[in-house]
């Protein structure tokens, strides 16, 4: 039997619930807290919406969430931890048929990121809106609110023109408007393609916070959006560098783990004479076009790279480009000319070809880069 836990005065769901399942994993067999988040319930009470949370383990789910599709019974909101419960997936614990394997109700899946990730658990995990549901309009209006920022944002440190020039740089990143993008690009921006083309309208686009100094720019924002087949919010972060007196990106990205670079704002400083700008990192390998080998019985293989030579880098972010998506790390290098490395396990596979290479950045926000070389992952 199901886990369940409603917040409404009935136990019976009314017209105005949105229904939300949760599947646990194919590889343990559990069932998932049923618990309605306290922040969930609150968006939903504004919209005089109730939310009720259904748990089910995944053996057999597929049956169920059929039979109920059959009766006009499905729900409006599917959550699940592990991606065999959509595709199909053969573990310890047996054989399980995905909901996804069925054209019709692959089609009718909406995929929702951001909105709804307070149901998701530490593991992280996936959000869909089915829908043929009942109340689908009402998930999806709920899905598409006005974004927040995440809890423990600082505000904006600054606002005006930057601020202006941000929002439309995030805007046209999202809706994949190149023109409108081109305008603040800087030339050093690694190109990447997109996987497809997006065709996207973004809602709102909230200024979450900014850090940098006069020369270098980081900058989060968290916004809504409406596809075809994907909605909610996404989590944006800009670095923009300033030459001749304008801001231009020199990244984009989406990707979770870049959205963890902070810590650069205790790094620089405000801007100061410096005799010359850093020299280059060195990538070492692999080489250009090629994947990095394991060896020694690791699972995965390593990129290299020297750091700079000079003394006065501060910091590297290492750039790993993909699909107009980014994802990127922050290294404090030990001392001038040291090494640095990068397990290919924490990158995730996209079956296109990335590129990657190595910022040196000064204290005050002067920045070099090695040469970029591609692999295919």
């Amino acid at each position: 039997m199901p886990t369940v836990a409603l917040w409404a005065v009935s136990i019976a769901a009314t017209d105005d619930t949105i229904r939300i399942w949760k599947i646990g994993s194919p590889h343990t067999g559990d069932t998932p807290d049923a618990t309605v988040p306290v922040a969930l319930t609150q968006e939903s009470t504004r919209r005089g919406l109730h939310i009720s949370v259904e748990a089910f383990p995944a053996k057999g789910f597929a049956a169920t969430f059929f039979d109920a599709v059959t009766r006009n019974a499905a729900p409006d909101v599917l959550v699940f931890n592990n991606f065999g419960v959509m595709d199909g997936i053969t573990t310890r614990l047996g054989t399980f048929e995905g909901i996804g394997q069925e054209p019709d109700i692959r089609r009718d899946l909406i995929h929702v990121t951001g909105a709804f990730d307070d149901l998701l658990g530490p593991e992280r995990g996936w959000t869909y809106l089915f829908s043929s549901s009942s109340n689908y309009q009402a998930a999806r209006t709920l899905a598409l609110r006005a974004p927040r920022c995440p809890s423990g944002s600082s505000e904006p440190s600054r606002q005006g023109e930057l601020a202006e020039i941000v929002s439309k740089i995030a805007t046209a990143y999202l809706e994949g408007d190149p023109i409108g993008l081109q305008t603040h690009t800087d030339p050093d921006r690694l190109p990447t393609v997109r996987s497809s083309p997006n065709n996207v309208r973004v809602g709102g686009a909230r200024l979450c916070g900014t850090w940098g100094n006069d020369k270098l720019t980081f900058a989060s924002l968290n916004a809504s959006y409406d596809g075809e087949a994907r909605i909610g919010h996404t989590l944006v972060l800009l670095i923009l560098r300033k030459t001749l007196s304008q801001w231009r990106l020199l990244v984009a990205a989406r990707d979770p783990v870049s959205n963890n670079v902070r810590s650069m704002n205790s790094l620089l400083e405000s801007e100061r004479p410096t005799p010359t700008f850093p020299l280059p990192a060195t990538l070492l390998s692999p080489v250009d076009g090629q994947y990095p080998e394991a060896s020694g019985g690791q699972r995965f293989g390593v990129f290299k790279w020297r750091a700079s030579p000079s003394d006065d880098t501060v910091a590297e972010i290492v750039e790993f480009a993909y699909q107009d998506d980014a994802r990127l790390f922050l290294r404090r290098p030990a001392l001038a000319e040291s090494r640095g490395q990068i397990s290919a396990g924490q990158l995730w596979t996209t079956r296109s070809t990335w590129k990657w290479r190595v910022w040196s950045i000064t204290r005050t926000g002067d920045v070099v880069f090695s040469d970029a070389r591609t692999f295919p992952h």
